[in-house]
C-alpha cells in the first residue's frame, strides 16, 4: 500500500477517495444486521448444574474445565439429544452447541449445562438429558477424579432469550459496517498501490518527477504551475511533448494553454497528445512530460510509462483534482501570441488529431 510516502497518508487518501465504499458498507450492514436480528427465531434457554459429591482428587483445578469439555463432546451427550427428539435429529444437524452446550468456568467445580430450543419445555428437557448423560460419563473416571451428580435440574424458562434489536442493533450494524468498509479500502489500496508522491511516481516510471500540480478552486486555477514552469525553463528544451491517457485529455489541454501563456517569451513548441511517430522521431533536445492523476495505480502508471516514455529526456507530473471529477474543466483561452497548428501521425490524415502549440518570442 506504500507508494513511497507514509502509510497513514496513503490510508487517509484512500478513505477520502473511496468514502463511498465505506458509506456503502455502513448503510448495507447497518440495515441488514438489524433486519437479520429481527427475523431470528425465538429461542429459550434452560440451565442445569452438575457438581462433585465429594472431594476431588485434583490438587489443581486448572485441568478440570478442559476435561469436562472433552467428556461433554465425546459423542454420548449428542447421541442422547438426537434420540430424544421426535423425529430424531439428523446427523447433518449439529447438536453441540446448537441444542446443548457446556459452560466450564475456571477455578469452579460446578459445570453448567445449557439447553437451547424454540420451545421452553424442549429447552429444559435438552438441558436435563444432557446433564444426566454428562454426569454418567464423568463418573466413569470417579476413581481418578471423583464422583459427580446433577445438583440442579433445569426448569422451564418463562421468557425467551432477549435479542439484540432496536437502536443497539443499529449501532452495532453501523460500527460493523464502518469496520468492514475500512477493511475493504485497505485491501483495495494494497492491490491498487496508488501513486501519491514524487518518489512513488519515479519508482513506477523510472523517470524524473516534476512534482505535483493541484487544481485549485481559486482564480489561479492550478497551484504549482509557476514551479513547473521554472523546472521547464531550467531544462532548456525547445519541444515539450505532453502525453497521457484519454482520462487526462481535458486537463492536458488546459495545462498546455497555461504553459503557452506563461512560457510565451521562450521559443518553445508544446505538443498535446503526441503520436507514437512523433515520440519516435523527436529530437534529443525535446522533453516528454507524462501527465497522470494523483492516486493512479502503480501498475497503470508503469504501463503508461512503457507507452510514452523512452530512454531520452522524460518526466512525470502528478495532478491532484478538486473533487470527484477533477478533469472536467473548461478549456482555457489561448493567449493572443500563440498560434495553434494541427499535426498528424502520418502523411495521411489520421482520425485522432493532436494539437500543437507553437509559441512565438
Amino acid at each position: 500500500m506504500n507508494d513511497g510516502g507514509d502509510v497513514l497518508g496513503v490510508l487517509g487518501w484512500g478513505l477520502r477517495r473511496y468514502a463511498w465504499v465505506v458509506a456503502l458498507f455502513v448503510v448495507g450492514i447497518g440495515v441488514l444486521l438489524p433486519w437479520l436480528l429481527g427475523r431470528a427465531p425465538t429461542q429459550y434457554e434452560a440451565q442445569a448444574q452438575v457438581g462433585p459429591t465429594d472431594t476431588l482428587t485434583f490438587s489443581n483445578l486448572d485441568p478440570l474445565p478442559r476435561m469436562g469439555e472433552t467428556i461433554f463432546t465425546n459423542g454420548a451427550v449428542a447421541a442422547t439429544i438426537r434420540r430424544s427428539s421426535d423425529p430424531p435429529i439428523p446427523a447433518t444437524v449439529s447438536v453441540i452447541p446448537q441444542r446443548v452446550e457446556l459452560v466450564a468456568a475456571q477455578d469452579d467445580v460446578v459445570f453448567v449445562v445449557v439447553g437451547h430450543a424454540s420451545r421452553p419445555q424442549a429447552a429444559a428437557t435438552y438441558a436435563n438429558l444432557a446433564a444426566t448423560t454428562f454426569t454418567n460419563e464423568l463418573n466413569k473416571y470417579a476413581h481418578s477424579v471423583g464422583s459427580f451428580a446433577v445438583q440442579k435440574l433445569a426448569t422451564t424458562p418463562a421468557l425467551p432469550v432477549q435479542r439484540v434489536g432496536g437502536a443497539l442493533a443499529a449501532v452495532i450494524g453501523v460500527a460493523a459496517g464502518a469496520l468492514a468498509g475500512v477493511g475493504a479500502v485497505v485491501l483495495l489500496l494494497a492491490v491498487r498501490r496508488p501513486v501519491l508522491s514524487a518518489a512513488g511516481a519515479e519508482q513506477a516510471t523510472g523517470a524524473r518527477a516534476f512534482g505535483r500540480l493541484r487544481l485549485a478552486h481559486s482564480a489561479d486555477g492550478m497551484r504549482g504551475l509557476p514551479q513547473l514552469c521554472h523546472r521547464l525553463r531550467t531544462e532548456g528544451t525547445d519541444l515539450l511533448l505532453v502525453a497521457g491517457s484519454r482520462r487526462t485529455a481535458r486537463l492536458r489541454q488546459s495545462l498546455v494553454n497555461e504553459l503557452a501563456r506563461l512560457l510565451a517569451q521562450r521559443p518553445i513548441t508544446i505538443v498535446d497528445g503526441p503520436t507514437q511517430w512523433q515520440l519516435a522521431e523527436r529530437p534529443d533536445s525535446s522533453l516528454v512530460l507524462l501527465v497522470a492523476p494523483e492516486g493512479i495505480g502503480h501498475a497503470a502508471l508503469a504501463r503508461q510509462a512503457e507507452q510514452y516514455l523512452d530512454g531520452g529526456r522524460t518526466g512525470v507530473l502528478l495532478v491532484r483534482g478538486r473533487g470527484w471529477r477533477p478533469f472536467r474543466l473548461r478549456p482555457l483561452r489561448l493567449p493572443a501570441r500563440a498560434r495553434v497548428a494541427v499535426a498528424s501521425s502520418s502523411p495521411k490524415r489520421h482520425a485522432d488529431r493532436h494539437v500543437g502549440l507553437s509559441v512565438d518570442d
